[in-house]
């Protein structure tokens, strides 16, 4: 049996829309290649969950406790500086998870969010990293949990080498890396690159994939993508097709769900585009 995949979508630079292709390009790949996908939103500023979610919703699942600081930490956690001292194991994926997508011949639940949570920044606030290593050991846990459920894991990291970032690496089998047409998005590249090659206790390096976001209202500079695909280190790593620039990947004040949900104008060319990419991925996913 194949390993599970599980991919942190991450970059070194903010705004390279890590969140966007979090949300819809894994939701469209679920429909597509019919795979049961569980998105975890380990941002802080939950940008993902705001994207997927109504603040009602959202508000219910913390309320019960249902989001992404409860598989770090026991819901009784004491305070944003001190960490619990009994960790006990993580609760099942099915507990946590916001199912979103299920199928209807066999129930399952095609597509679940693990909400994200604001108070995840405490662990950018703890600077003792022995007392951070139970609630280390605790999302590992809830990870092997989610594989025996799921036939990928998609991480949406936060652009930082913290803790959590450190976190993601260690259970991540691939990280899919968007760019920009800059040179800032370059140099994220390759300070993920650096952070993740010096990193003595990261045995298995995950495997990476480069994606070339468009973005809304960005074309890709003719000069850039040459200079990244004449790359010898990651020009091999970049899948051939650009993520285009469309109006409905874009966020809207007020309005929640996936691009390839919505009743508009070309949304049927943006599912052939996004299945195009989705294609292209299976082969570094080993499908």
């Amino acid at each position: 049996m194949a390993a599970v995949p599980v991919v942190s979508v991450l970059n070194m630079k903010g705004g390279v829309g890590k969140t966007t292709i979090s949300a819809h390009l894994f939701r469209h790949m679920m429909s597509t290649l019919r795979k049961n996908i569980l998105i975890i939103d380990f941002d802080p500023q939950f940008n993902l969950t705001q994207t997927l979610m109504t603040q009602a919703n959202y508000q219910k699942c913390r309320d019960q406790n249902k989001t992404i600081f409860s598989v770090m930490e026991p819901p009784s956690a004491p305070s944003l500086f001190t960490i619990s001292k009994n960790m006990g194991p993580p609760p099942p994926p099915s507990e946590l998870t916001e199912v979103l997508y299920h199928w209807t011949d066999t129930k399952k639940t095609a597509l679940g969010l693990i909400p994200g949570d604001f108070r995840m920044t405490k662990y950018t606030l703890v600077d003792d990293q022995k007392t951070l290593q139970p609630v280390q050991k605790r999302f590992i846990e809830f990870i092997e949990k989610a594989k025996e459920e799921y036939d990928l894991i998609c991480i949406d990291c936060n652009p930082s080498s913290s803790f959590m970032t450190l976190c993601a690496l260690t259970v991540s089998t691939h990280l899919l890396i968007p760019v920009r047409s800059d040179r800032y998005s370059i140099l994220g590249l390759e300070l993920l690159d650096e952070f993740v090659s010096g990193l003595p206790a990261l045995i298995n390096k995950p495997k990476n994939i480069v994606l070339i976001n468009g973005g809304p209202g960005n074309s890709v500079d003719t000069n850039f993508e040459s200079s990244l695909r004449a790359n010898s280190k990651f020009g091999p790593l970049t899948l051939p097709t650009v993520l285009k620039s469309s109006t409905l990947l874009g966020a809207k004040e007020g309005k929640v769900g996936f691009a390839t949900d919505k009743r508009l104008p070309h949304v049927n060319s943006l599912k052939r585009h996004l299945t195009t990419i989705v294609n292209e991925l299976k082969v570094p996913l080993g499908w």
